[in-house]
């Protein structure tokens, strides 16, 4: 279905019922169903005690904080009041934000993280492997010739990019994304999607599958890739298959190709509130509206993983831990030049950005650093720490500077990780890198209904 006819959700209460029914029919123990929960007294006295027993349920619960933005919290349940009713009663904590809904949820233990993580991928997108534009699959690569081959980012799948393509409307005389879609399929022998899990899994176990898939073939690939399809791809080509690479072109569209800061370890809690605003705003947009529900679905499970290893019913609290429990996260914590900073802790890119001095030949851009003062946009200022707010130690800082909402600017375009190595090495020239720049219109979710963006890729393709 075409994302255009979704309906418009503008109730934070309806998105997290929405979610949390999505979540239930997906067979997660959410809703009623997950069990009885204990008072918020009782669960402390029994953790304190001898820790939760293994079938009690917890509430999680959305509210509005005195900052105005959404968040999670967790075992707070019915029995939360506004703030100014616990103000009077010297409350702190749990306390201090206005409830909009909640939900019983059952923590997930440790050992059914990974189980969890497949059913939240699975629920969001339940094909893996390659596919036709017909949603057919393809189970063998053409032998020789050409081929278009279209990668997904995490919380998403290739439909959400394939859709946007099909409404981007260009300029009087230009090209729209449907023709975009009918001339790649009259100049490839082949156009692929590759539809892969995105949180049970790092890139590169992604990337392992695209090269098992093409071992054998002769055909030059082409790739469009968003956000951590990104990382997919490089592992693919600069790892797995190099020969590959030198006959392959592609454009990164808003890849975090050095991580993002939305994955630093110590910042889950903050990520998750970023998130969870974002859905909101993105439910009010028509064309968008249909991205709004599942990625608040998993960001409503991912907050029940995090409460499940620090809430009250945790037998040992991991905050920092939680994020590597999530492995399609983890591998895309920030590393590299980062402002003033050289971040490292990113094993996994440290590697991939070794011995890399400048971007290859066929690698191309798309970039963009959001800023609005739109109503229902200003949320994004909290977790964004600009030069005038360098000194700022707050819990929600994610990005350091200009960023798309989900991925720093500056690592879309950084191949190259090493400590000498500070200029992005992708060039800035205009044939090599499509740059928004600074605006209020582009951010990370719509790049593909921009006219701008369905131009970049034909010209950085040759077709």
């Amino acid at each position: 279905m075409s994302q255009a006819t979704d309906p418009v959700i503008t109730d934070p209460a309806a998105l997290f019922d929405a979610a949390t029914r999505s979540l239930e029919a997906d067979g997660h123990a959410f809703g009623p169903h997950a069990g009885p929960a204990p008072r918020v007294a009782d669960a402390r006295r029994r953790r304190l005690r001898d820790g939760a027993p293994a079938d009690a349920a917890a509430y999680l619960t959305l509210v509005r904080g005195a900052d105005g933005l959404l968040d999670f919290r967790f075992d707070a349940g019915p029995a939360m009041r506004p703030q100014r009713r616990a103000a009077r009663r010297g409350a702190a904590g749990l306390f201090d934000a206005v409830p909009i809904n909640h939900t019983l949820f059952k923590p997930v233990d440790g050992s059914q993280v990974s189980a969890f993580l497949a059913g939240l991928d699975q629920g969001f997108n339940p094909r893996y492997g390659l596919f036709d534009l017909q949603g057919r699959r393809v189970d063998h690569i053409v032998p020789a010739g050409r081929v278009l081959l279209i990668v997904h980012g995490t919380f998403s799948h290739s439909g959400a990019i394939v859709d946007q393509l099909a409404q981007a409307r260009g300029a009087a005389g230009a090209a729209t994304g449907r023709q975009l879609l009918q001339a790649a399929q009259a100049h490839y022998q082949q156009v692929l999607v590759f539809e892969h899990p995105t949180l049970q899994v790092g890139p590169w176990i992604n990337a392992l599958d695209l090269a098992r898939a093409f071992a054998g073939t002769q055909a030059a690939v082409d790739v469009v890739c968003h956000s951590r399809g990104g990382l997919v791809t490089r592992w693919w080509l600069e790892v797995l298959q190099r020969d590959l690479q030198a006959r392959s072109r592609v454009v990164f569209v808003a890849s975090p190709l050095m991580g993002t800061g939305l994955a630093s370890p110590y910042r889950l809690r903050a990520a998750l509130k970023l998130l969870a605003n974002y859905a909101a705003a993105v439910g009010t947009v028509s064309g968008l509206a249909g991205l709004a529900v599942p990625m608040f679905k998993v960001v409503e499970g991912l907050a029940a993983l995090l409460a499940s290893g620090t809430g009250l019913l945790a037998r040992t609290p991991v905050a920092d831990a939680t994020i590597a429990m999530v492995p399609g996260l983890a591998a895309m914590s920030r590393y590299g030049p980062d402002g003033g900073d050289f971040i490292r802790g990113n094993v996994e890119l440290e590697k991939l950005a070794f011995g890399h001095a400048a971007a290859p030949p066929g690698y191309f851009a798309v970039t963009s650093d959001f800023e609005s003062a739109a109503a229902g946009w200003q949320f994004w200022q909290a977790f964004r720490r600009p030069v005038e707010r360098v000194a700022d130690a707050g819990a929600d800082m994610l990005f350091s500077g200009a960023n798309d909402l989900v991925v720093d600017t500056a690592s879309m375009t950084q191949v190259g990780g090493d400590a000498h190595i500070v200029d992005p090495p992708l060039p800035a020239e205009p044939r090599r890198r499509l740059d928004f720049g600074t605006n209020d219109r582009v951010h990370h979710l719509n790049y593909f209904l921009q006219p701008e963006t369905v131009a970049f890729i034909r010209r950085a393709l040759g077709f």
